[in-house]
């Protein structure tokens, strides 16, 4: 039961930091919104700092364990390098417009802590699934350990201005070439 209410909080002031920004929600919105108290929440949480810490954390924590189940899936392994490709990058362009934004203003050394925690999880599965696909014969170990040097970095950092929101295709497109180009630089002919 304390999980679940303090999961809850945390889900709460993630949906009012997305909608009113870190900024303008108070402690009063996160306790209305809850429909908790405000001794509620100060029990899970001393400040609104804190429960800003836990939201980035758990949207690391939600990162990694998507990035977990598409390594998983019963599925060529260059299917699940491209989905988890597509996963990085969706997730990159799409916080680069929007929530992220906003909360870089809040506390910037706090958000690249959490995105460093989650990018080297995130390194190490896809290192996990090159890995896998070295040794299944698929991908080449030497473009693998090439590709492996400079894509997360690049992925942490690679927003596509031309795929914006406003066109889904265009957006589609980008990527599909994007990872394509990725799939033939390592897959061994």
């Amino acid at each position: 039961m304390v999980s679940k209410t303090r999961e809850k909080l945390i889900e709460v002031a993630r949906q009012l930091f997305d909608h009113k920004g870190v900024a303008k929600t108070t402690m009063n919105d996160i306790a209305n919104a809850s429909e908790r108290g405000r001794r509620t929440i100060y029990t899970y949480f001393r400040n609104k700092k804190e429960i800003y810490n836990a939201v980035l954390e758990s949207e690391s924590e939600s990162m990694v364990a998507n990035l977990r189940e598409i390594v998983r899936r019963d599925e060529p392994v260059n299917k699940r390098l491209a989905d988890l490709l597509r996963y990085r990058l969706e997730r990159n362009n799409v916080q680069a417009g929007s929530t992220l934004r906003l909360w870089l203003k809040f506390d910037p050394r706090r958000l690249e802590r959490v995105n460093a925690m989650a990018l080297k999880k995130g390194n190490a599965i896809l290192r996990d699934l090159l890995d896998e696909g070295v040794a299944s014969g698929v991908f080449d170990e030497k473009r693998c350990k090439l590709f492996a040097t400079f894509i997360d970095e690049m992925l942490m950092r690679l927003v596509i201005p031309t795929a914006d929101n406003s066109d889904p295709a265009r957006r589609k497109a980008v990527f599909d070439s994007f990872i394509e180009f990725i799939l033939d630089s390592i897959t061994k002919e």
